[in-house]
């Protein structure tokens, strides 16, 4: 029987002796802690590692052993400066909260524990902030303990791992996982063979995280592990996605087990089951599949918005064996099937999407602010690159636009005229605070212009376009049978 939680979270250590890390390592994190619990402050710990190396257990099961509280932050494309400024520096600089956002004095309640997973991501957003919240926080020296993780913190800013503790952790050797595997299929009843187990562990090179999840999918439900079961598995796994498409879509044999070896995210296979489910199912079973890759998708979301990964099982069972089941027989026959459409529309775009980040970039940072506002500011730009060549070289090379991306922004002729004056003149950038103020104001009211212009004209398209549909529809309606509805 499949359980209701993942593995990995079902057996995440709850206390320090639980862990599996050095003793070294575990007693230096233990001295932070006793010195936090005496009232001394000290700076946050940054764990440093490979995935799956236990960095973010070791900090949850810390604060079991202490009985802190925790707040946690995932890695997130929310957790720009405002999200940090507000969670963090809330958490951080008062005494501390309760789990319904109360606060008390440190005499009623214990620490609480700030736990920033995974904070390398947050300096590769150009226009989050992030980081530099985060090291502004850390200076005014936080009264509650906080803990950093990340995979490599050379992505950091030097400023920023100046201001914490650094421990590193290795990848976890072979045997200890081996040990840890065995302890849990005895929980779970399992028999299982040790060779199996030794497989299963040396695949997983030295992620601890992986070899559970790969225990998980190839043991849940056994009473017994046999060395064959995993040599299958591992076949499964380095096959691509459309045999495991064939097995949900033309048997009724699991495939769940089968989904969680792929080598793809939930998020990525969703789009193949989506995309292929048309040409397997039609009519009621087509109907019933999509109502399970919608609820799939419904958690999908919630993995998103909170970061909540257990839910990821929930998603991968009903776009797995929900889908499976909607059939009253088992399919046969070859079916071709196709790669998601929308990553082909992506792949088109990526270009323009890449150039237009780029645009974007030079503008943030010469006029100093995030690509969010860029984008306000793009129009005006725009406007300015079609007035006369002067004012249009001024701007592209003020900020040091190159000839492809003023082809994207004017088109190719007037892009090639910009770049032929800006080289005659010897024009070049110039750092200069107030630029943009002699062109702003009434490029400003063009653009407003334009705008409403371009409204107006819409307005009266969607108009038509609503009579049009609306005939239609009148045809259509006189022409209907019930024989429409089947």
């Amino acid at each position: 029987m499949l359980s209701s939680e993942l593995w990995v979270e079902k057996y995440r250590p709850k206390k320090l002796e639980e862990v599996v890390a050095p003793s070294k390592v575990v007693e230096k994190i233990k001295q932070w802690a006793r010195k936090w619990e005496k009232g001394e402050r000290q700076k946050p710990l940054l764990l440093a590692g490979p995935p799956g190396v236990g960095k973010t257990s070791i900090a949850h099961a810390l604060a079991g052993s202490f009985g802190w509280e925790v707040v946690e932050l995932n890695a997130s494309d929310q957790r720009n400066w405002q999200i940090i400024n507000r969670i963090v520096g809330e958490s951080a600089f008062s005494e501390t909260i309760s789990g319904e956002g109360e606060f008390y004095s440190t005499k009623e309640r214990k620490l609480k524990l700030i736990i920033l997973d995974e904070v390398d991501n947050i300096s590769k957003k150009e226009d989050s902030g992030g980081e530099s919240a985060l090291i502004k926080l850390l200076k005014k020296k936080p009264k509650q303990p906080i803990i950093l993780t990340a995979n490599d913190p050379y992505n950091l800013s030097a400023e920023l791992r100046s201001l914490c503790e650094i421990i590193n952790f290795k990848r976890i050797d072979r045997r200890r996982i081996v040990a840890v595997i065995e302890k849990i299929c005895s929980r779970e009843g399992i028999k299982a063979d040790r060779r199996a187990l030794e497989i299963i562990a040396t695949n997983a090179g030295g992620d601890l995280r992986a070899a559970i999840n790969d225990l998980q999918a190839v043991a849940e439900g056994k009473k017994e592990l046999k060395e064959a079961d995993v040599v299958t598995a591992k076949r499964v796994r380095e096959t691509d996605v459309f045999r495991v498409m064939q097995k949900i879509f033309k048997t009724k044999i699991p495939a769940y087990g089968d989904v969680l070896l792929l080598d793809e995210s939930p998020e990525d296979f969703i789009m193949w089951i989506d995309e292929n489910a048309p040409l397997e199912y039609s009519g009621k079973e087509l109907e019933d599949a999509y109502e399970y890759i919608s609820k799939a998708d419904i958690f999908l979301g919630r993995v998103r918005r909170r970061q909540y990964y257990r839910l990821w099982k929930y998603a991968m069972y009903l776009m797995s064996c929900g889908v499976q089941q909607v059939k009253d027989e088992p399919k046969k026959g070859f079916t071709r099937y196709v790669r998601p459409s929308v990553w082909k529309m992506l792949f088109q775009t990526k270009s323009r999407r890449e150039r237009l980040k780029s645009i974007l970039s030079k503008i943030g940072k010469y006029s100093h602010m995030s690509r969010k506002k860029a984008v306000e500011m793009l129009p005006v730009i725009k406007l300015l690159l079609n007035r006369s060549i002067d004012v249009a070289a001024s701007i592209a090379a003020f900020y040091d636009f190159e000839v492809d991306d003023l082809k994207f922004l004017v088109g190719d002729k007037k892009a090639n005229e910009i770049y032929e004056y800006i080289k005659k003149k010897g024009l070049h950038r110039v750092e200069d605070e107030g630029f943009l103020e002699k062109f702003g104001r009434k490029a400003e009211k063009s653009v407003k212009k334009s705008v409403n212009k371009e409204i107006k004209i819409e307005d009266e398209v969607n108009k038509d376009e609503v009579k049009r549909k609306d005939a239609k529809k009148d045809k259509t309606k006189r022409n209907m049978t019930l024989d429409s509805f089947f």
